[in-house]
């Protein structure tokens, strides 16, 4: 194989030494050529096939790069190596984008260069035993039109096409959007290549295997792959087949996958069929099987109805009956869906109405969300809830189970709090500490704790203390009991300690209390006989 390259540098010096210094024999390279200015590189690259391109960047009459960017608008196959004194962010930054093969900076010694061209050459005999670079052009002619260009450039791209046989303008053509559902995990740790790999070897192999003829497979995102073939066989055969790949690379990539098929039209109307498969991704809304058809694609303009979502909170509350709203849900949402009612706009517009619902629902529970749902797990069936039917379904099953499973613990926690309460009555008298009470329902101690003050809104010492206030004064008001003894009877062994407890609870001491009750028994019975004395009893 004749290896040509082309160097282009203003300063003649620079040129003779890489001309002499360099073993071109040795490298296979058979023809260098030399230009000193911009204007020379383009006449010879335009009249002479030049495998290699070896050019500086900063020159007077025009920059390397721009030259660069001239040979890829102009789809001349060529790798270039970049020379420059200068080791600027933004000019490797723009070599990197041109497909530039190396950036290196002078001076660059012989020894070095020999490897980078060694390394350059390589490639292009590697290009020529595989017919690579044929390949490489199809592949940049259709990621051009279909993912790049538009309106003039498009068209003169297509005839050039054409007549090169990478298209007929006689063939018909299919377009398949391939866009994997990674998980927030998935995406943490994503490797982009590897997708990439899976994607593109996978469709090569499956389609190879179906006699099938693949034109080109195209990422254009990180997650999305479109996916160009020409007709070979029926439509609803091929239609099957689609389904069959999306499981074969569910299958390898351990992820959900969805494709976006669409109809098999001329080359002049892919562009179009591009943008409908665009739109039906924003807007439309996979299914359980995970496929949709530009054929069976409904364009019309969906009317949004809102679910009874007033009634059905009402009745939640009223009820408590979670598991009933949510069947309520999902048969109204299966109906949308059986109506073809169903798109992106819509599932947003009932999943913000539905939490809307619940967030109502849960305050008049005098609960805040925070207690309820775990924030990263809740971000993460929030934002996929619109992705797919079964994702949204998945959703609200998620919401449901959480309200469920919070209404099943607080209804736990108040029986819990109740068997607590008789505990502390009935052993008024004996120890009641924390770890005490936490053994007599057999829990932890922080855990009694935090639910005791979830449903009552006090802490346990202080219940506990009131408990023993209230039942104090009874002893006071009822009892003849000394009020070391009452002490005694609510679990005070310091009576000192009882006496200022009880005073700051009544505002008065034990002594004073009675007084005060007994003064009051006094006048009330006074009061009484007045009253029969004077027949009002």
């Amino acid at each position: 194989m004749d290896i040509s390259i082309l160097i282009v540098d203003d300063d003649k010096l620079v040129v003779e030494k890489l001309v002499e210094g360099v073993n071109w024999k040795q490298l296979g390279i058979r023809t260098v050529l030399t230009a000193c200015n911009i204007r020379q590189a383009k006449e010879i690259l335009e009249e002479v096939a030049v495998d290699i391109l070896l050019s500086d960047i900063e020159m007077p009459q025009g920059s390397g790069l721009e030259l660069l960017e001239w040979v890829r608008d102009k789809e001349i196959p060529v790798e270039c190596i970049f020379l420059s004194s200068y080791a600027y962010f933004a000019y490797a930054q723009k070599a990197i984008n041109l497909k530039s093969r190396e950036y290196m900076l002078k001076p660059v010694s012989n020894r070095e260069l020999e490897e980078a061209l060694g390394s350059l050459v390589e490639v292009l005999r590697q290009k020529g035993e595989s017919g690579g670079e044929g390949e490489e052009r199809k592949n940049s002619f259709w990621e051009r039109y279909l993912l790049q260009e538009n309106g003039t450039r498009s068209r003169t791209l297509l005839e050039k096409a054409c007549k090169e046989g990478i298209c007929s303008p006689d063939g018909k053509y299919g377009l398949q959007l391939i866009k994997i559902l990674p998980d927030s995990d998935t995406r943490k740790k994503k490797d982009l290549v590897l997708y990439d790999f899976i994607i593109q070897n996978i469709t090569a192999e499956f389609m190879e295997e179906r006699h099938q003829r693949l034109k080109a497979v195209l990422r254009e995102s990180d997650y999305e792959w479109v996916l160009v073939a020409e007709e070979s066989g029926e439509q609803e055969q091929m239609k099957k087949d689609s389904f069959h790949l999306k499981e074969c690379l569910e299958k390898a990539l351990h992820m959900r996958v969805c494709i976006y098929m669409g109809v098999m039209v001329s080359i002049d109307y892919l562009e179009q069929s591009r943008r409908n498969l665009e739109q039906m991704e924003q807007e439309a809304v996979p299914g359980n099987n995970g496929m949709l058809f530009e054929e069976e694609w409904d364009k019309k303009d969906i009317v949004y109805v809102s679910p009874p979502w007033e009634i059905w909170e009402k009745e939640m509350s009223a009820s408590g009956m979670i598991e009933d709203t949510q069947e309520k849900i999902l048969l109204f949402l299966e109906e949308l869906w059986n109506g073809n009612q169903v798109t992106i706009s819509v599932l947003e517009q009932f999943r913000r109405e539905m939490m809307q619902m619940v967030y109502r629902y849960l305050n008049k529970q005098d609960v805040l969300i925070t207690r309820i749902f775990d924030g990263r797990e809740f971000d993460e069936h929030y934002e996929k809830a619109v992705a797919t039917l079964p994702d949204m379904e998945s959703f609200i099953r998620y919401i449901f189970e959480k309200l469920a499973g919070y209404q099943h613990q607080d209804n736990r926690q108040e029986s819990v709090v109740e068997q607590i309460k008789t505990y502390i009555n009935e052993h008024l008298k004996e120890d009641l500490s924390r770890k005490t009470l936490a053994g007599s329902v057999y829990l932890s101690e922080d855990y009694v704790s935090k639910i005791f003050m979830n449903v009552t809104g006090i802490s346990i010492p202080s219940y506990v203390a009131s408990c023993r206030m209230q039942k104090a004064q009874e002893y006071l008001k009822y009892s003849n009991f000394t009020v070391s003894r009452v002490a005694l009877e609510v679990g005070y062994s310091n009576f000192s300690y009882f006496s200022k407890t009880f005073r700051d609870y009544t505002g008065c001491t034990p002594n004073e209390y009675r007084n005060r009750v007994k003064k009051y028994q006094i006048n009330l019975g006074f009061q009484i006989q007045r009253g029969e004395t004077l027949g009002i009893l």
